[in-house]
């Protein structure tokens, strides 16, 4: 008989969205673009990433961005706005009128298709919250802070009867918003928050991201901390505030998870489970895991680390999971949800994650070396000489062991017993030698030498010696920056011993190369017995002793002389860690510049001290070239001004000609026109009479023509009435 099988639910067809985000080019903009880039996986059709930028940001742009948008154009970002799919403000970051703007355009805007519109605000926003008072009766659901251990101590123990009640704090729940007060520089995370939750439309789901304190991935408010971390300094907290926080990758994924699971909640904490997230804390995490364990109270703290916030992580994507926990096999279960935190537990639990995060963003490298050569060459001094150039940890045996001897722990206590008993049995034996010598001395009749006991000195065993180098090269500073080693391991058989990690016995023995102590760099110092002896002759901080150095010279060609058994260099050479082997009295050779280049042969440490060099170097460089660009650019406006003026002069002369030409021409027609009545005049009553005259004088032919004319006009003058000049002017006008 055939059974009928339930249909096994498809899984949904693959959709890509189009997201613009704001902030691009910041710290948490880049990884919330990698979040959400999927053209690893979909590269035919992969989620579209558009957004705006903010000025002067020291953040690269992502290369998933499709398109910048510019803010200016307003009509264009609207459109660009209701275009997308998912619309996500940092309104940490960005320009808050640009983001009230696009939100009236989602609150306002024609638009069918759904949208979700999330802003990442911050705790800053409730900045200036008062704690909230524990009702009477009332227990937190998963038992509130712990408390932290010596917060009670040192205070003074009042009276029962006099002591006023002790006010109980509980934390905050994303339904307390309204209750959320912010500081003045703050106002405008809430004025925003409001405008968005007053959005009410079917076909837009809005969400408040209320973000924690970021950290990770090369840190953006705590890169000082872990920076002075990193340097062994000592590093300040503000006090036992409570500063809630979260990775900037596990906000990202906030959202993310939003938009694969709209939940039904607008205002969100997203924040870690941190069960101590105190300053105090926090930073007592950051110094151990990364510093020298020192941490100090200071008044003086940046806006972030001076807030008080107890909030409860939020549970709104607990239903999704305990929903898919139901599914039973997962093998079975369409389109799972998870949400695979990062660092889910803060940064208290997670700080060797973070740590490394740190060191691989900023490319801090640790520079590991071993130097090695015979006794009286040199070692210590080309030691601390490179040392002092890499700011790394110089490691010398006598140094060391005091160092270690100084620490209080049960495994010191125990060496410190062992090695005085050790001490306690040669002198003993010493003494046992000395009250032989005593009596052959007696008898022989020499001089009394009394019993001296201050030389004698328990040595280490090459285990305790090992532990020892493992326990320094394990610590902080030499994991930050490096070490190097010096004249330690000698042998073969020390240097298998201090790089490898054993485990376990017989056949279930684990054997591991430790690479984060292992030398990257072996440097091996040459020459000759006579060469040294005479460099320890002549040394004014050497005690010459020449048995003594002879002796020395010897045991050391012995470990370093092959004869059918491995030695030291051998160690380096199967584990193919570079070797430089350098002749210390070669006068054509500068030690150092060897030393530094040999390091330095694929490429340039970076440490703190090379970062803070390279860029006084670089900004010298860059003011240089500033400088020229500027004489350039001064010698070419001056140029160009020169031109300009010269054109100008040009077209003034021109413009000067041609209203000469005019003005000449204007005053010639002026004058035209106003010779006009006097000509007509004239000619109508004065030519006539000269033509009479002069046709007279042609006739008569007179002696004197000039007196003649004269007499004739001025007889013809007093015969005719001539008419007012004047009226020929004004019939002219």
């Amino acid at each position: 008989m055939e059974t009928d099988e339930a249909p096994k639910p498809k899984k949904a067809p693959y959709k890509s969205k189009r997201y613009f985000l704001s902030s691009l080019n910041t710290y948490f903009g880049y990884q919330l673009i990698q979040q959400l880039r999927n053209d690893t996986e979909h590269p035919e059709d992969p989620n579209l990433i558009v957004g705006t930028t903010i000025l002067q940001s020291k953040y690269p742009l992502h290369p998933a961005v499709r398109k910048v948008i510019d803010p200016s154009k307003m009509s264009f970002l609207q459109k660009v706005i209701l275009d997308s799919d998912v619309i996500v403000y940092d309104i940490n970051t960005c320009d808050h009128s640009e983001c009230e703007y696009a939100i009236k355009t989602l609150k306002l805007g024609s638009y069918d298709q759904e949208k979700i519109l999330i802003l990442v605000s911050s705790v800053m926003a409730w900045s200036a919250t008062d704690p909230k008072e524990k009702k009477a009766g009332e227990e937190d659901e998963d038992g509130g802070y712990p408390p932290e251990s010596g917060e009670e101590e040192g205070k003074p123990q009042e009276d029962a009867e006099d002591a006023p009640p002790k006010k109980e704090y509980t934390r905050f729940n994303e339904t307390d918003y309204p209750k959320r007060k912010a500081l003045p520089q703050y106002e405008s995370l809430c004025s925003l928050e409001s405008l968005c939750l007053s959005i009410n439309r079917p076909n837009l789901k809005t969400f408040i991201l209320c973000a924690g304190i970021l950290y990770g991935m090369g840190e953006d408010h705590f890169y000082t901390k872990f920076k002075e971390a990193w340097l062994q300094n000592t590093i300040t907290f503000y006090n036992r505030n409570k500063v809630p926080c979260i990775h900037v990758k596990d906000l990202a994924l906030f959202v993310q998870k939003l938009v694969e699971k709209p939940v039904n909640q607008k205002y969100i904490f997203a924040i870690d489970h941190n069960q101590n997230p105190s300053h105090k804390a926090i930073i007592d995490s950051i110094s151990k895991g990364v510093g020298n364990q020192k941490i100090q109270q200071s008044d003086v703290a940046i806006p972030e680390f001076q807030i008080d916030l107890r909030m409860k992580p939020t549970k709104v994507f607990d239903a999704f999971l305990e929903e898919q926990g139901d599914q039973g096999d997962e093998e079975q279960a369409v389109d799972k949800f998870t949400f695979n935190w990062w660092c889910k537990e803060g940064i208290r639990a997670n700080i060797a994650k973070i740590r490394q995060e740190f060191v691989d963003y900023h490319n801090l490298k640790p520079i590991r070396i071993a130097i090695t050569g015979p006794p009286g060459i040199g070692k210590s001094t080309i030691a601390n000489q490179i040392s002092t150039y890499f700011s790394i940890p110089h490691i010398t045996i006598k140094e060391l062991i005091q160092e270690y001897l100084n620490q209080t722990s049960e495994e010191v206590e125990s060496l410190k017993a062992n090695l005085e008993e050790n001490r306690n049995q040669l002198v003993e034996e010493a003494k046992a030698q000395y009250d032989i010598q005593r009596e052959k001395r007696k008898q022989l009749k020499q001089p009394y030498i009394p019993f001296d006991d201050s030389k004698i000195e328990a040595r280490l065993t090459d285990e305790q010696l090992i532990t020892i180098y493992k326990w320094r090269l394990m610590q902080n500073d030499c994991q930050n920056r490096g070490f190097i080693l010096d004249n330690y391991p000698k042998t073969y058989a020390q240097a298998k011993q201090l790089f490898y990690n054993i485990e376990g016995e017989g056949e279930e023995q684990k054997v591991t190369l430790n690479k984060l102590i292992l030398p990257e760099h072996f440097i091996v110092l040459g020459g000759s017995d006579e060469q040294i002896i005479d460099r320890i002759k002549f040394s004014k901080t050497h005690k010459y002793d020449e048995e003594v150095l002879l002796k020395r010279l010897k045991n050391y060609k012995i470990l370093n002389t092959k004869k059918g058994y491995t030695i030291l260099i051998d160690f380096y050479k199967e584990l193919k860690v570079d070797i430089c082997e350098i002749s210390v009295f070669n006068k054509q050779t500068n030690i150092q510049d060897t030393c530094r280049s040999f390091i330095e042969r694929n490429g340039k440490y970076k440490n703190y001290k090379h970062i803070e060099q390279d860029l006084e170097e670089n900004r010298l460089k860059e003011k240089k070239e500033q400088l020229l660009k500027q004489q350039e650019q001064n010698q070419k406006l001056k140029e160009l001004r020169d031109k300009k003026e010269d054109e100008l002069w040009k077209i003034q002369e021109e413009e000067y000609k041609i209203k000469q030409e005019h003005s000449v021409n204007y005053e010639k027609e002026l004058l035209e026109s106003r010779s006009l009545p006097l000509r007509q005049y004239l000619n109508d009553n004065v030519v006539p009479f000269i033509t009479e005259g002069l046709v007279e004088i042609v006739k008569q032919n007179p002696e004197n023509v000039i007196d003649f004319l004269s007499e004739f006009l001025f007889k013809r003058s007093l015969q005719v009435r001539f008419p007012d000049p004047k009226l020929y002017f004004e019939n002219s006008e």
